[in-house]
């Protein structure tokens, strides 16, 4: 699946100008072409259509596509949301609708348009739409809103930000959204897609293989991820996990980090926690190899574990550090020295990224492959910005802090977004019953099982962060939204997992 943002959907169409397709041939095919969908998907002959057109360009799409509506036997009128259009190639197909009634807002005939309709075509903003529209425009989109009618949106619902997926208040709700040459990133990321309603893809003659592809993503389903294993092979052929999480106040994170490791085939994994929490994590974990270590009084791992930690992690491929681990002065220390000492493979999760956060420069003397993992709020503590300014900027922040610190980001929340610096991947799969107490440490261990197995950081964490969302709408399923857990997930992987291999 294609995806662009409109940095790069506009370098796609001066490049298709320069080649003698003109910005006005480009609207025409544009209004012609969602005109043509919109047919099809509704039969509409003989339907009474309103056509709500910005002042902009996307209201000149809405032009074209007012003049191919009527031609294809449909009842059309315009109902100018902003007043007339400025836009030079808009005004242009602003005259060309010669038979075709339009009207203000401001008069009642366009509210008597908007009401009668069977079918509302929103043309008002495109992907240069940003903040919140001003009073009137608000009102405009309400109005549509509230109305009986089915509503197809031209490139994207009005009232959407195109590349940051933000929606407005007043944001209209469509039923179909035409998304013209390719999907934005506000077709597949949350908020933003659950106003599009249903997306399809309509081609108006562009080459949008003139910018390189910055987003990945796939479907609902995973692709086959896991590798064939050979008949002949021993536990040694899959990695070690070490897998350093968990204390007395969580030792369900040692657990959950540990059994995802295991679950996604990792060879060995060794679970090294404080010696306090011994009983509640060693009674939960059967597979992996137990390793209490000295604490403190209050249950976390004490500088004295550094040794045996470092020791243990030169026998391991992969080492995960963070989740439940806690933020005292020990762990800390035990934190920076194996982030320096380790030539490894690591994963960073939670407690992990708080200690980082401390000190962001630790970045740039680990000499392992590297993937974080952060929630909002942990990303925004590593980058000194607000959770709403992260929610914002997810794939942007993703993709800078993995390019200047030389890891892999996996930015965690709705629609999780994977980036090495370079290449971003944007997750479908996964639903809001996952947003509980633990769901983080299993990926965490997904990650590193799939790391320990000879996958590249970004393929590893892209696969992880697929399947751990595909498990999680698994369990919603099978357990519902409200009542799936985290350790629902652990146990049905293997029963997903059959149905890839």
């Amino acid at each position: 699946m294609k995806i662009f943002t409109s940095e790069k959907m506009k370098k796609i169409e001066a490049a298709a100008n320069e080649k003698g397709l003109s910005y006005l041939e480009m609207m025409e095919n544009a209004g012609n072409a969602c005109a043509d969908a919109i047919y099809k998907h509704f039969a509409c002959t003989g339907k009474n259509i309103a056509i709500v057109c910005g002042k902009g360009k996307n209201g000149g799409d809405g032009f074209a596509a007012a003049r191919r509506l009527k031609d294809l036997g449909c009842n059309v009128s315009v109902v100018l949301a902003c007043g007339l259009p400025v836009a030079e190639d808009a005004i242009i197909m602003f005259n060309r609708m010669k038979d075709i009634e339009a009207y203000s807002f401001d008069s009642e005939w366009a509210k008597e348009e908007i009401a009668s309709a069977d079918l509302i075509v929103d043309a008002v903003f495109g992907f240069g739409f940003k903040g919140e529209p001003d009073e009137k425009t608000a009102e405009v989109f309400e109005f549509i809103n509230r109305s009986k009618a089915v509503v197809a949106s031209i490139d994207l619902p009005s009232g959407v930000e195109c590349d940051s997926a933000k929606v407005s208040k007043s944001c209209i709700r469509a039923d179909l959204t035409l998304a013209i040459s390719c999907r934005k990133p506000a077709h597949v990321l949350l908020p933003a897609c659950k106003y599009c309603g249903k997306t399809i893809v309509v081609d108006i003659g562009l080459d949008t293989g003139v910018v390189r592809e910055e987003f990945i993503t796939f479907g609902k389903k995973p692709m086959k991820i896991l590798p064939t294993r050979n008949d002949t092979s021993h536990k040694g052929d899959y990695g070690k996990v070490l897998s350093i999480c968990g204390s007395f106040k969580y030792p369900g994170a040692a657990v959950l980090a540990a059994t995802g490791a295991v679950k996604l085939g990792a060879g060995l994994v060794t679970a090294a926690f404080p010696e306090k929490a011994y009983l509640a994590i060693a009674s939960k974990l059967t597979e992996p190899i137990m390793m209490p270590l000295p604490c403190c009084e209050d249950g976390f791992l004490a500088r004295g574990a550094l040794d045996k930690l470092l020791h243990e992690s030169e026998k391991a491929t992969t080492v995960l550090i963070g989740c439940g681990l806690g933020q005292t002065l020990g762990t800390a220390s035990i934190f920076e020295e194996m982030l320096s000492s380790c030539k490894k493979s690591l994963v960073i999760d939670a407690d992990g990224i708080n200690l980082l956060s401390m000190n962001i420069n630790i970045p740039e003397a680990i000499k392992g492959r590297t993937v974080i993992t952060p929630h909002p709020g942990e990303m925004a503590r590593l980058v000194g910005l607000t959770v709403q300014q992260v929610n914002d900027n997810r794939f942007a922040l993703a993709k800078l802090f993995a390019k200047k610190y030389g890891v892999v980001v996996a930015l965690k929340g709705a629609n999780t977004v994977v980036s090495d610096g370079d290449r971003v991947y944007i997750n479908r799969t996964g639903n809001p019953g996952m947003s509980r107490g633990g769901s983080g440490d299993l990926l965490a261990g997904m990650v590193a099982g799939l790391l320990a197995q000879g996958f590249e950081p970004f393929e590893a964490t892209v696969a992880a962060v697929c399947l751990h969302g595909a498990v999680g709408d698994y369990a919603a399923k099978k357990y519902s939204v409200h009542g799936m857990t985290p350790s629902d997930m652990a146990a049905l992987l293997p029963e997903l997992l059959s149905q890839y291999e």
